[in-house]
């Protein structure tokens, strides 16, 4: 049983899903495991049937690949049933941890409303920090326990005045807060998604080939401070390992962290080196598949150092074996740079896979 770890080496959107995409082809017998983050990914592939973006999917899921959740990802039932029903190709199984934190709708209305209040763009608005916070400060349950439960309206107003008690929902928004249908809509999804996905631990499913799907990037890993310009995650290989430590006849561990040779961030927050697109290269057109969004503002564009790379994936690695994904190398020839720096690279001049 082979295990590739696929890591954004940056501020996220290097290109995961292309690298991704790219090795479940190549391969048979494949697993596509969600490592971290939830539904505020998004990960693009560019196939014969058009442009793609999987959330909550895998980004290997279009080449054929069976889908897991870790329990270290936040399952969205809105976000899976929605998903679910635009697929092209859809997984023939789909698994998940049956300890994985899940959100509700008043996760989500939570933090937009949050964001508009402090008039910034340093979230997805998916609930994803707010879904931890809640778990750590009020009694939950688990999305299966929740389905059992004989009174599952009653803990979904449970969630829904636990942000009542500090979070002012301004007028324009208490019709949807308020709304009964809100909840019934969810218990929906949420049993479809029971319906459509087999609880396991990772050890018990047997599968060839492994490829751990990160979300976000080293540079928005977890600091252990409540800033909104980073994620409540650890990016990196960390969680991979403690998944694979569980799972016997692993004979081939690498991890593939991947870059373009600039730099990008959605959203607020500090970005080194930045800088206009037209400035890094003439090249360079608007990004493909990131645009403007409400919650997240401007795609935004950064010189980047290859050193310091070099230095943030090494460190990230230690002992295990890596590879340099380079993505979007039809926009700006760096191959000899980062040759130098990490000899063998693996590039990308076209986002079909």
């Amino acid at each position: 049983m082979n295990a590739r770890i696929v890591i954004g080496a940056n501020y996220g959107d290097e290109g995961k899903g292309t690298v991704v995409a790219t090795y479940a082809k190549q391969s048979s017998g494949v697993l596509n495991v969600l490592t971290n983050g939830g539904a505020q990914r998004g990960h693009s592939i560019l196939t014969e049937d058009g442009s793609m973006t999987f959330h909550h999917f895998g980004a290997g899921t279009y080449h054929g690949a069976d889908n897991y959740y870790s329990r270290f990802f936040i399952l969205n039932p809105i976000q899976f049933v929605k998903e679910y029903e635009s697929l092209v190709i859809k997984p023939k199984n789909i698994y998940r941890d049956k300890c994985c934190l899940w959100s509700v709708p008043y996760d989500a209305m939570a933090n937009l409303i949050t964001e508009q209040q402090k008039k910034r763009h340093g979230s997805c608005g998916m609930g994803i920090w707010f879904t931890i916070k809640r778990y750590r400060e009020t009694p939950t349950l688990y999305l299966d326990d929740f389905l059992k439960s004989p009174t599952p309206l009653d803990y979904l107003d449970h969630v829904k005045h636990y942000y009542e008690r500090f979070i002012d929902i301004p007028d324009n928004w208490k019709d949807i807060w308020q709304s009964p249908n809100i909840k019934l809509h969810f218990l929906n999804d949420c049993h479809f998604m029971a319906a459509h996905t087999q609880v396991c631990n990772l050890k018990d499913v047997h599968y060839d080939n492994l490829i751990f799907e990160n979300g976000q990037g080293l540079l928005l890993s977890d600091t252990g401070r409540d800033t909104y310009d980073t994620t409540p995650s650890q990016t990196g290989i960390r969680y991979s390992l403690e998944l694979l430590k569980e799972i016997a006849g692993i004979t081939d561990v690498t991890a593939h962290y991947v870059t373009r040779p600039y730099l990008t961030r959605h959203g607020d927050g500090y970005l080194s080196g930045e800088t206009t697109r037209q400035n890094l290269s003439s090249s360079l057109e608007e990004d493909r598949t990131n645009h403007y969004n409400e919650g997240q503002g401007e795609f935004r564009y950064g010189v980047l150092n290859i050193v310091d790379l070099h230095d943030r994936v090494t460190a990230d690695a230690g002992n295990i074996n890596f590879e340099l994904e380079v993505t979007h190398c039809d926009e700006m020839d760096r191959l000899s740079e980062f040759q130098k720096s990490f000899g063998t690279v693996h590039t990308y001049h076209s986002p079909l896979v």
